[in-house]
């Protein structure tokens, strides 16, 4: 039996430089409360959880594994097409990024019928896989990458996707230093049957989980 967890944005990898990759969410609903989080992954695959609620921590902690989890003040702003994140990390200092996403002519096209598929096609396996091989020529983005799946929790997850942007800039400060330009992420950190995808893009989405 399939429970909706969340709804709300979501950028599934974004890297500056070449050492940091970040994940950054913004729910709007879900059973613990609207809530914001931010993952950030290493090189070396050691993972931060920042997260704006102690209800959003004990909620995203089943799904997916950290090594550090920071209950942190998060801000985030959405206006026109550039989105705006700040956190207090404590130690390191202030972060502040802000993303600049669009929406392509074909995009345009295919936004709202994506919003429109019947449940009963959305959550069909085949619909999945193809979902990402018919989005990658249009968005330059991971022909595999996965949207249903087990992650490395052990949680069965669907991710429904309602639109989706393209990344045409973006820029992260931490304590005051860049990070360096927004890159291709090359790492590939295992979250189950999930993995960073190599460039970045926003979405507005559902979020299942058994």
């Amino acid at each position: 039996m399939e429970m909706l967890v969340e709804k709300g944005w979501f950028i599934p990898t974004i890297q500056f430089g070449a050492n940091d990759v970040f994940l950054c969410e913004d729910w709007d609903e879900t059973p613990a409360g609207p809530y914001r989080a931010v993952f950030h992954f290493t090189p070396e695959d050691h993972r931060t959880l920042y997260v704006s609620s102690v209800e959003g921590r004990d909620l995203v902690s089943t799904i997916h594994r950290f090594d550090e989890i920071h209950v942190a003040a998060i801000s985030s702003l959405r206006m026109g097409n550039r989105w705006s994140i700040g956190l207090d990390s404590g130690d390191r200092g202030e972060l502040r990024m802000e993303v600049d996403y669009g929406e392509t002519p074909l995009l345009k096209a295919v936004n709202p019928i994506a919003s429109r598929v019947p449940e009963s096609i959305a959550r069909n396996p085949l619909y999945n896989r193809l979902l990402p091989r018919v989005a990658a020529p249009l968005m330059g983005t991971d022909p595999d990458q996965k949207l249903m799946g087990m992650t490395e929790m052990g949680r069965n997850t669907r991710f429904r996707m309602e639109r989706i942007f393209k990344v045409t800039s973006a820029r992260c400060t931490w304590g005051g230093e860049d990070l360096g330009p927004l890159t291709d992420c090359c790492f590939r950190h295992d979250m189950g049957v999930y993995a960073t995808i190599s460039k970045p893009m926003v979405s507005h989405l559902w979020l299942y989980v058994e």
